[in-house]
This record gives structure tokens, C-alpha cells and sequence, in this order.
């Protein structure tokens, strides 16, 4: 089980590498080509929406992908589907709210029309959100990530070929095609995976009961991703300026990057985790073996290599990118185990724990953002991110032990 799961992880891993790369040239140029100023608008748009991103989740994927590994393959397909439908209503729920957020908030007064444009990708994520449920369960990640490989590589292609200057409408506009595109793609390479699956009639009780299960979840996405990336973003805004977004926003975006092996070998074994083999035990006990050995190694890297990189991506201006960088590689390291312990307490039916400590970080995250980033800038932000993750992740060890002894 083990070997398929590591499998699964470093098929994520290499087609990540190749994101990464993607992510790199493509950063670099945008940072380059729209400005200290305009890049700072381009973070902001993106961390607001995040939160949205998690209202149309709604922690439907990861109960999604438990729930049906419990179950055998007809009444899994017939799950598939009610969850499609779900995550398709929970969408429109939070377009909408998009929408009235982008027409009554003054942040956006001056960008509507290229946030609308943003927005619109919301629905493409919640398809291939849906795809990847499917994948997950059956194992078969190796197939997902055609997906996640095509989209940054036909904007990148797109940004290259591109000789005119551009603008914010002209990013958001070629990221929504590009989505479009490469979910068209990957669903035509994915085809054969998906013939046993047969459109059903929307369920309004088993949609009722599942919403009811993943409730808890979802809520702790919306409080994770408020303190993860909207608050910090939102406070520099106010009370450093847009600019000093653009810094935070750089460093932070090889920070998600580095946090993702993580995610993809976590996601790869929880499937394992919330089935029925006998061997959990042995399968947490490896795991965690796996992620201090993947710390080891990636943070003394990234903490050397961290000017290099902005530089690379960024050039000269953005040198306090540098030092906010290596301040989250404490928060990195806390992240990495959290990963862990987290899908480990999901998988044991801990939702309502998972959003309980989400609670708590949040109101910490608020208060500590609120105190530090008018006194110390972003630099006072990046600690206080890895304050947060430290508490977070004491708190699910707590609670798992609570939960159960593993």
C-alpha cells in the first residue's frame, strides 16, 4: 500500500517540479512586466479569492475522497456524482458572493473588471476539484496531474509568445482561457477513466447529509485560508502599503510551493488512512519518518539558496522578499508535520476538531498580525504565519491523542 502511495507522491512530486519551474519563469516575468505596484493588486486579487475558493470546496473534496473509500465501486460512482453536485451548488454560492464582494468593496473599485474576470475560474476549479476526488480514491494521481501541468505551461507559453505589453485584464483574461483549455485536455486524456461514470439525478438527501458531514471541514478551510493568506495580505495592504504585498506575496509563493510535497504524498496516503487496512499504525508511524527526512534536506536547502531565488524570479528591488523567505521556513517546518497529523484526524472523523484549532489560530493569527505588522511590516508577518502553524500543529497533536491512540 505504502509503495503505491510513495508512487503516487513523486508522480505529483515530478509533475510539481515542473509547476515550480513554470511557476518560476512565470513569476519573473510578471513581476518584471507589470511592476512592484501592479503585481501587488495581482497578490491581493489571488489571496482574497482564495477565500472563496474555499467556500466553493467547502471540505466536500476531502470528505469526498474518505467516504468514498470506504465504499466498493458501484456505490462509489453513484457517491462521485452526488459530490459533483454538491460542489457545484457550493460554487454558486460563493460566485455570487464574489460577485457582491467585488461590487461593494473598495479594494476592487479600481480592478471590477479584471476581477470578474478572476472570478470565473472559480467554476473551472470546483470541475477539476471534482476530477481530482475520483483520482485520488482510485489511486490514480498519476492521470490527475496532466491537468495541473497544462495550465501554468499554456500560460507560460502564451506570456512568452506575447510581445506587447500587458496588463492585469490581459493576466486574469489568459489564466481563464488557459483553465478552460487544459481542463478540456485533461478530460478528453481521461476519458477512459471517467466512461464507467453515468450523469445522476441531483440527490437533495444524500447532498443534505454530506453537506452536514463536511460543514466542520469546510469551515476550517475558509478560517485556514483567512489566516493563511487573505488576513496577512489584507493587513500589509492597510497599514504597510501595496507594494510591500508584492514582497510578502513573492516570498510566499515559493513557500506554498516547498509546502506541496507534502500535500501530494499526505493526499496520496489518505485514501489508506480512512479505509479499512489494519496496517494505519505502521503506515503513520513511515510517514512520519518520510516528512522529517523531506525537512532535513529542503529547509538548511532553501534557506541558502533563498536569494538566488528571488533574484531570479524577482531581480533587484525585491530584497526583503529575501528575509520574509527565510523566516517562513519555520512556518514550513510545523507545516509539513500539520499536513500529516491533520489528514490523519479527518480520516478518524475529527472535522469538528480540525475546525475547533482553526478557530483558535485564526483569532491568534488576527490579533498577532494586528499588533506586529504596523510595528514590524511584513517581517512581523512572517513570523507571526509561523506562530500560527507551530500552534496548529501542536493543537492537532493534541487532539488526535484526544481522538485516538495511533
Amino acid at each position: 500500500m505504502l509503495k503505491k502511495s510513495i508512487f503516487n507522491t513523486w508522480v505529483q512530486i515530478v509533475a510539481k517540479a515542473i509547476t515550480i519551474l513554470i511557476s518560476l519563469v512565470t513569476t519573473g516575468l510578471l513581476t518584471r512586466k507589470l511592476g512592484a505596484s501592479v503585481y501587488g493588486s495581482y497578490t491581493l486579487v489571488i489571496s482574497v479569492f482564495l477565500l472563496l475558493d474555499s467556500i466553493s470546496d467547502f471540505g466536500t473534496k476531502v470528505i469526498g475522497v474518505r467516504e468514498a473509500s470506504k465504499q466498493e465501486s458501484e456505490t462509489r460512482n453513484r457517491l462521485f456524482m452526488q459530490v459533483a453536485w454538491t460542489r457545484l451548488l457550493t460554487t454558486l454560492f460563493a460566485f455570487i458572493l464574489g460577485i457582491v464582494l467585488i461590487f461593494t468593496w473598495n479594494g476592487f473599485a479600481l480592478i471590477k473588471s479584471e476581477a470578474v474576470v478572476a472570478l470565473m475560474m472559480i467554476w473551472f476549479t470546483s470541475v477539476a476539484g471534482s476530477l481530482e476526488i475520483i483520482f485520488q480514491t482510485e489511486m490514480r494521481m498519476g492521470l490527475k496531474v496532466i491537468m495541473d501541468v497544462l495550465f501554468p505551461l499554456i500560460f507560460l507559453i502564451v506570456l512568452l509568445g506575447w510581445g506587447g505589453p500587458i496588463s492585469l485584464m490581459w493576466v486574469f483574461g489568459v489564466y481563464l482561457a488557459a483553465r478552460i483549455l487544459s481542463l478540456s485536455i485533461g478530460w478528453k486524456l481521461l476519458k477512459r477513466v471517467l466512461a464507467s461514470f453515468k450523469l445522476r439525478v441531483l440527490d437533495k438527501e444524500f447532498i443534505f447529509k454530506f453537506l452536514k458531514e463536511s460543514w466542520p471541514m469546510g469551515v476550517y478551510m475558509l478560517v485556514f485560508t483567512g489566516y493563511d493568506r487573505a488576513i496577512d495580505s489584507l493587513m500589509i495592504d492597510k497599514f504597510v502599503g501595496i507594494k510591500e504585498v508584492a514582497f510578502y506575496g513573492l516570498a510566499y509563493k515559493i513557500y506554498s510551493n516547498m509546502i506541496q510535497p507534502a500535500y501530494y504524498f499526505v493526499n496520496s496516503i489518505f485514501p489508506l488512512l480512512s479505509g479499512k487496512s489494519e496496517n494505519k499504525r505502521s503506515l503513520f508511524k513511515w510517514s512520519i519518518l518520510i516528512v522529517l527526512g523531506t525537512l532535513l534536506l529542503l529547509i538548511p536547502l532553501a534557506y541558502l539558496f533563498a536569494p538566488l531565488m528571488i533574484n531570479v524570479l524577482a531581480g533587484s528591488g525585491f530584497e526583503m522578499s529575501i528575509k520574509v523567505l527565510r523566516i517562513l521556513l519555520v512556518a514550513l517546518f510545523f507545516a509539513y508535520l500539520s499536513h500529516l497529523f491533520g489528514f490523519t484526524l479527518i480520516a478518524k472523523g475529527g472535522q469538528k476538531q480540525i475546525l475547533m484549532l482553526g478557530l483558535i489560530t485564526l483569532v491568534f493569527n488576527f490579533i498577532g498580525n494586528l499588533f506586529m505588522i504596523p510595528r514590524f511590516g511584513i517581517i512581523g508577518a512572517a513570523w507571526v504565519t509561523g506562530f500560527s502553524e507551530a500552534l496548529a500543529c501542536g493543537l492537532m497533536v493534541f487532539f488526535l491523542k484526544r481522538k485516538t491512540s495511533i
